[in-house]
């Protein structure tokens, strides 16, 4: 094919060029640990229509879901280690997982091989609008005022929703407020919608319509600076509590056995599309910032940072491991 001539030729100067020549010999395969629909799956779908192009190949998206991202992950592990299977691997799954549970059906880092970065989510503190506050020092006085009478939703004991909500807790001193666990974000922004919980910590993909037509009310949101599909919403240390960065994030990880040359092919390619204009302006459209300048090795090192940093907050908040 033309293209993935033009795309191995612009590698011609790496010294593996001539091994990774004849690949991709089939279709790609990215598999996704959650069901279709969320950030994760539409993250992985934007990038699959702009990668494939670049290797030449069809990219397809599967979705595994279950097991806490452990049947995807043990899917891709198990697969041949030569670089058609990807997994689409996000925070939840590979960074607040390896934090929260006793044992997995996969190590993180000796299991994969990384690739690059996708993007990051940040996440969302929103309550409903009959709540009471307008702004988050407001939201904080009132559950201060009130010790022991509120509660927070998350998608379920052990998410990143759950871990977010402890970390607000920490640096708000909020101490008193109860954790409710649901099953799934939906259930949780549900139980805020109808006055159940005072709060919750989603992400900005999933929370963006519900915050667009007012029936939620978003006081914070957790990136280093705001985001350009809410403009009008602080960020936490804006809003006077530094230290609260919460964001989701996605990469691409390989079997830990694919050769090296054939996981840069791929990253490079990845990267490639994740620079274009049109790639970065449908996943921010989508609550994300694309990120085209990780490589592998910032990459994992990216990936071990996050896993302790979400150690500490289970650490700091005492929350109990899973099994």
């Amino acid at each position: 094919m033309p293209t993935r001539r033009l795309v191995l030729a612009g590698l011609a100067s790496l010294p593996f060029a001539s091994v990774a020549a004849a690949f991709p010999e089939r279709p790609l395969r990215l598999i996704v640990p959650f069901a279709p629909g969320g950030s994760t799956d539409v993250a992985a779908r934007l990038l699959a229509e702009a990668l494939g192009p670049l290797v030449g190949q069809s990219v397809i998206v599967e979705n595994r879901a279950g097991a806490n991202g452990a049947v995807a992950s043990e899917a891709v592990i198990r697969s041949e280690p030569d670089g058609h299977v990807l997994l689409v691997a996000s925070a939840s799954t590979h960074g607040v997982n390896p934090a929260v549970a006793r044992r997995l059906g996969f190590d993180p880092i000796a299991d994969f091989a990384p690739v690059t970065m996708i993007g990051t989510t940040p996440l969302v503190l929103v309550t409903a609008p009959g709540f009471g506050a307008t702004t988050l020092a407001e939201f904080i006085a009132r559950l201060r005022r009130e010790p022991g009478k509120h509660s927070y939703a998350s998608a379920g004991a052990g998410s990143i929703t759950h871990l977010a909500g402890e970390l607000f807790k920490l640096k708000a001193e909020l101490s008193d407020v109860v954790h409710v666990p649901y099953r799934g974000g939906g259930p949780a922004m549900q139980a805020v919608l109808t006055g159940e919980v005072a709060f919750t910590i989603e992400s900005l993909a999933s929370a963006a319509s519900l915050i667009e037509g007012k029936r939620v009310l978003a006081l914070a949101v957790g990136s280093p600076a705001r985001q350009t599909v809410l403009p009008g919403v602080p960020t936490f240390a804006e809003a006077g509590l530094p230290g609260v960065e919460l964001a989701t994030w996605n990469m691409l990880l390989a079997p830990r056995a694919t050769p090296p040359e054939r996981v840069a092919l791929i990253g490079r390619a990845a990267r490639e599309a994740l620079a274009t204009e049109a790639l970065r302006a449908r996943l921010a459209a989508a609550g994300t910032t694309a990120i085209a300048d990780a490589s592998s090795e910032q990459t994992g090192r990216y990936l071990a940072a996050q896993i302790e940093s979400f150690r500490a907050v289970v650490k700091a908040a005492q929350i109990a491991l899973a099994d």
